[in-house]
């Protein structure tokens, strides 16, 4: 295989590394193969065709958070933040057409009473059989809430029945439009340790008992409930939706009983700089390039808080670690320097001992050791920072900081692509183009082989192709590298003496 194609390859396998490598991060955890019920209960009746009650609509807001309540099924139909905006936007929607705590199978011909208390929500409605409460605690500067439903027999007798509650309902439709860039995952807990579920796969019920909570993350927000003890929950599809159901099974109220389900959940930023203050449960991951991600976000929140505006904070972290990487860099330029000046020697040596590889091996060695050069160096500062940026790309990705945060110019926000106008549906962003050009002259810049300058193009080229679409804070970070390396190349080379052969 000619080395142009190896390099090609190596750089493809690099990007398909990003790309892959957050499927992949949660790995160290064993993917739990839930146990199907050897004999299913014929009163649970959960894989039966049902449709959500509708019915009217009651909002809820306060300082911090924008609710839409639907009073036949007493679930949350919207769940906005009011944080972290983009333009013209009301509220940040965390559940995106996402259902949560859906009445399975209770006084669903009823519609809920609605009464707001302070930072409470009290929902209730009642038949002569039964008396059904849900309160939702919604507070400000908190990102906790507390769910607390209470049923009620008001019969003389007792009532047997499996009772079941949507705790998340998730619609299919959503499933397809946000599968691109980061999939929604549902988190189940087995052993206390989380289960990822891409709900996009999800084909048939799946069965988990002794859960203690479950959540589904998104790009920029995490639901995270906290379940009774022992829960049991099923994950199945149902209709256009996939559904993770709370089940309680042999529910018994005597006459007069009253039984209290009290959760709490956790509704905000996926943001791992975020949650962490609230959720304590090892779903974040802790995998090296992780933390390398999360230190270089640490050094750009450190930044910003001197300088407060998302996009300058990148560049300036950017030309940091380029100074750190500056005499690793220059050396490593200096060495291909002189292997490119070495080439016509270095090709007559190998024609010399092209049958004899030991002596040939032992020829270019004392070269190498007479003129101070190591052939590998060329490589070793692309090696080291390829970590550093897959764990930048890690943490800029989903970071909920740079959602609606402007930096100059047309680049109104980082977390999306900076498209200054369209041609029918096409978008016209002007980093990836910006990204291509410095590519390019980058690689001119840099000693190659006479077979490789096809790469000066191609590789460029791909990038464009595979990264046009990216947000805007990831783009300015390549460019940024791009044009600090030119810089650094250019500097190197006015002042670099080129040694003369002894040969």
């Amino acid at each position: 295989m000619k080395e142009e194609i190896r390099i090609f390859l190596a750089f493809l396998i690099s990007i398909l590394i990003i790309f892959t490598f957050s499927k992949y991060q949660a790995s160290k955890y064993k993917m739990y193969q839930p146990q199907q019920p050897s004999q299913p209960r014929e009163e649970i009746k959960i894989t039966e065709k049902t449709t959500i009650p509708e019915g009217g609509k009651f909002d809820f807001e306060n300082d911090d958070y924008y609710l839409k309540f639907d009073l036949k099924g007493g679930y949350i139909k919207e769940l906005g933040l009011k944080k972290f905006l983009r333009k013209d936007e009301k509220f940040f929607s965390l559940n995106e057409g996402i259902l949560f705590f859906v009445e399975g199978n209770f006084l669903n011909d009823k519609e809920y009473i609605a009464e707001v208390r302070d930072n409470n929500v009290f929902l209730l409605k009642e038949n002569p059989e039964f008396v059904l409460s849900k309160s939702y605690k919604i507070l400000s500067n908190d990102y906790i809430f507390s769910y607390v439903e209470k049923i009620k027999n008001k019969t003389k007798t007792e009532r047997k029945f499996d009772r079941y509650t949507d705790i998340i309902k998730i619609n299919k439709g959503i499933l397809t439009t946000q599968r691109g860039y980061i999939p929604p995952k549902i988190i189940v807990s087995i052993n206390k340790l989380p289960v990822f579920l891409d709900p996009y796969r999800i084909k048939e019920e799946k069965v988990y008992k002794n859960c203690r909570w479950v959540g589904l993350n998104l790009r920029y927000s995490l639901i995270f409930i906290y379940l009774p003890e022992k829960s049991t929950v099923y994950v199945l599809p149902e209709n256009e939706y996939i559904c993770v159901k709370l089940i309680d099974e042999n529910f018994i109220l005597e006459s007069g009983e009253e039984k209290t389900i009290d959760l709490k959940f956790y509704a905000g930023p996926s943001d791992y700089f975020v949650a962490r203050n609230y959720i304590k449960e090892d779903i974040f991951g802790k995998g090296f390039f992780t933390v390398i991600g999360r230190f270089l976000f640490s050094v750009l929140s450190g930044i910003h808080k001197v300088i407060p505006n998302w996009g300058w904070a990148i560049i300036i972290l950017t030309f940091i670690i380029k100074i750190l990487f500056f005499p690793l860099t220059r050396k490593s330029l200096k060495s291909m320097k002189q292997l490119q000046k070495l080439r016509p020697y270095l090709q007559d040596i190998q024609k010399k001992y092209k049958d004899n590889p030991h002596q040939l091996q032992k020829e270019l060695m004392n070269i190498y050791k007479e003129y101070n050069i190591n052939p590998f160096a060329g490589c070793l500062p692309t090696i080291i920072q390829i970590p550093i940026f897959i764990g930048f790309f890690l943490a800029l990705r989903n970071s909920i900081f740079l959602r609606g945060a402007p930096f100059i110019l047309w680049i109104k926000d980082l977390s999306l692509p900076d498209t200054v106008f369209k041609i029918g549906n096409f978008p016209v962003n002007i980093l990836p183009f910006l990204m291509t050009v410095s590519s390019y002259f980058q690689q001119k810049l840099t000693p190659a082989e006479p077979g490789q300058q096809s790469l000066t193009i191609i590789m460029p080229l791909m990038f464009l192709f595979i990264l046009y679409n990216f947000p805007s804070g990831l783009l300015l970070y390549w460019v940024t590298m791009n044009i600090a390396s030119l810089i650094e190349q250019i500097f190197i080379s006015k002042n670099f003496t080129i040694f003369r052969l002894k040969h």
